[in-house]
């Protein structure tokens, strides 16, 4: 049997839709038996995962990462502790588990934290995305500034390791003259340990689609705040993460290492890792517990490999570099990265370009 030892879960709810946001999420109604239902969800999907497990010769291990994702996972509050306690509790984590929720300002209480942290809670990533009052408005954000600070305060007096997101590439940025710096040295101010750090992705309905800043922008405002975060003592260990040494987040480094995670959740995504060449993927259907399973043979894995690797400074070792050395030259004269002992390492630039970067390993028949 092979273990698992991670637990992704998605919890959809949000007390507000933003309308940039395309991760699966509902409308979060406190008069409403919408918990009840989800419960009910997990509980079967829970009894489903473990025949899914079986079918493919998995098993739990005491686990050392948690990861609550969603959707607003701190709406779940006091209830969601004691019902996360009452369906997992055949499940062990281990006292040094990385166990991390997602928390947006607004939607917390001291309370909240303390039921979870009684669980194992250590680790909170916060959806800042921008600490000015008129980009939280142009973005459709809920919360307030105020809001932010509160949630920033009780973190930073309580010495939690906490991340926060920070988003790029918004509306009106160059027209509105955004003030990336000014916003970074005020929640720097609060101590995190972890930034991750998004370039919107605007579909082609969203309302603001003609205001968008272009590629050029967005590649200054990129490499601007990798540069900074770096003089600040952050280490650029993924595309969109930043990490003080020893904070980089253990949960997500497993998926870009092609590690096993189980999940569980509507549209909750989980890898198991079956050996060398062969593995699933799994996901969870939003009305039923129910999932949906790819499964990926040793070309698929070749590629996802490369894929993920590319992404981290961890660095990429390619099975036979002699084939490929005219482009990983071509990247390193260009300022990508660095080729040295058989291994591709990109850096903030080769992390921007990485897209360019795989069509030209596919040109040349990766």
């Amino acid at each position: 049997m092979t273990q698992v030892s991670s637990l992704y879960l998605h919890i959809p709810f949000c007390r507000h839709l933003c309308n940039y946001c395309d991760f699966y999420k509902k409308k979060f109604d406190p008069q409403s038996n919408q918990f009840e239902d989800f419960h009910q969800f997990l509980s079967e999907s829970h009894e489903r995962h473990e025949k899914l497990m079986n079918q493919y010769g998995m098993e739990w291990a005491p686990l050392d990462s948690v990861y609550l994702g969603g959707g607003t996972p701190s709406l779940w509050g006091v209830q969601g502790a004691k019902k996360f306690k009452e369906l997992f509790s055949d499940l062990s984590i281990l006292p040094d588990a990385e166990f991390t929720m997602e928390v947006d300002p607004g939607t917390w209480t001291p309370e909240m934290i303390e039921a979870w942290q009684e669980l194992g809670l250590n680790r909170i990533s916060i959806g800042t995305q921008t600490l000015s009052p008129e980009f939280l408005k142009i973005m459709d954000r809920d919360h307030s500034l105020d809001e932010s600070f509160a949630l920033l305060d009780f973190c930073s007096k309580n010495n939690w390791n906490f991340s926060l997101d920070f988003l790029l590439g918004l509306p009106f940025s160059r027209e509105k003259k955004r003030n990336i710096q000014k916003e970074l040295d005020i929640l720097l101010s609060y101590k995190p340990k972890h930034i991750s750090l998004y370039i919107l992705n605007a579909r082609s309905k969203y309302p603001h689609i003609q205001n968008m800043p272009d590629d050029e922008f967005i590649r200054e405002e990129y490499l601007f705040v990798a540069s900074y975060l770096k003089e600040k003592g952050f280490h650029h260990y993924e595309v969109s993460n930043f990490a003080l040494p020893g904070f980089e987040a253990r949960h997500n480094v497993k998926y870009w290492r092609s590690e096993s995670v189980a999940a569980l959740g509507p549209t909750g995504t989980g890898y198991f890792s079956l050996n060398e060449k062969k593995a699933i993927r799994y996901k969870w259907k939003v009305s039923q517990a129910e999932v949906e399973i790819e499964e990926l043979g040793e070309s698929e894995l070749s590629l996802e490999k490369t894929y993920l690797e590319l992404r981290t400074s961890y660095g990429w070792k390619p099975e036979k570099p002699e084939k490929l050395m005219k482009v990983l030259e071509q990247w390193e004269s260009r300022g990508y990265g660095q080729f040295s002992e058989g291994k591709m390492t990109l850096n903030s630039l080769g992390f921007l370009m990485l897209d360019s970067l795989m069509d030209d390993l596919f040109r040349e028949g990766l």
